[in-house]
């Protein structure tokens, strides 16, 4: 894993934790275009929240047009 992809997912991890709540990929979008500039970050976004879900922070919902993550309690234990 490169180093931007590590330091990007820390970030998401982080903010999923702390601020919970549903995530989408409009709302990890704002956070990385906020932290890292401007630019498309939407297919980033998506990869890497399946990333986290994968890895069990979080719980995907919905159709893949209208998904949403929330933070998983139960995977942090």
């Amino acid at each position: 894993m490169r180093s931007d992809d590590a330091e990007r997912l820390a970030l998401l991890r982080t903010a999923a934790t702390e601020w919970q709540g549903e995530w989408t990929t409009r709302r990890a979008q704002h956070l990385y275009q906020a932290r890292f500039g401007s630019g498309d970050w939407r297919r980033t976004a998506r990869r890497d929240l399946a990333e986290l879900t994968a890895q069990g922070l979080l719980t995907q919902r919905g159709p893949e047009n209208q998904r949403t993550y929330t933070f998983n309690a139960w995977g942090q234990q």
